[in-house]
């Protein structure tokens, strides 16, 4: 074959093996993400195969342990693999993270929009950095299973913690995913005047745009509630 030739072939094969060997490390993040155990260690810089005294992490010990078992690949890869494209630095691992995150939120849209009728669950919290966290949920029948599903959509800074600014909030959350909000039915949140106010709370002003949005006050809030003061008699 002709030195074109030659070359497309050697390119094709080396694209085939980064595939496989992308595929071991995106199946190690994805394990330690399911099994919700913490990625990287105290130090986490130098070769991957090379065993230290210190723990360097959870992702970079299955990694070796994949090679262990006999993915020569990846071994091979990760001994003689160039510097500058072993795919195990920080940065590609919160990158896999993210494209893995956006694969789910893109199903969790598509069997909302397909039950066409959801409720919106939503409430903030104060994170470490001092900043008001919403979190935003959906309930929806999930046709598929046959069955009700709870389903955390995404975390988004609120500033505006006014009643409207967290019903804009709210509603543009759920119109940057792409959801149909014309099939909202529902609304659940904790009974702060700004959630649940009837003149100027978040629920209120989704309910002028979305009629059929009912608010309920959030029953796991309501048992915290009782909870605490039955605790104070």
């Amino acid at each position: 074959k002709n030195i074109t030739e030659q070359l497309s072939i050697e390119r094709s094969r080396q694209i085939e093996q980064n595939r496989k060997i992308l595929l071991s490390i995106i199946k190690t993040i994805i394990l330690c993400s399911r099994q919700e155990i913490a990625f990287r260690g105290s130090n986490n810089y130098g070769n991957v195969m090379n065993i230290n005294d210190f723990n360097d992490g959870n992702f970079r010990a299955l990694l070796r342990f994949r090679v262990d078992s006999g993915d020569t690949m990846l071994g091979e890869h990760l001994k003689n693999g160039p510097r500058n494209s072993l795919y195990t630095s920080p940065g590609i691992q919160n990158d896999i993270i993210s494209i893995c995150g956006e694969i789910i939120k893109s199903k969790i849209v598509q069997r909302v929009n397909a039950a066409e009728c959801f409720s919106v669950l939503a409430d903030e919290t104060r994170d470490i950095g001092r900043i008001e966290q919403m979190s935003v949920c959906l309930r929806y029948y999930d046709q598929k299973d046959k069955k009700i599903r709870e389903d955390f959509l995404e975390f988004t800074p609120a500033v505006d913690r006014s009643g409207k600014g967290l019903a804009t909030l709210i509603m543009g959350c759920l119109q940057k995913n792409s959801i149909h909000c014309q099939f909202l039915v529902g609304q659940g949140y904790d009974g702060a005047s700004a959630m649940s106010g009837y003149l100027h709370g978040a629920q209120e002003y989704i309910k002028k745009d979305f009629p059929m949005a009912l608010y309920v006050h959030s029953s796991a809030h309501s048992l915290n509630l009782a909870l605490a003061n039955a605790c104070s008699l």
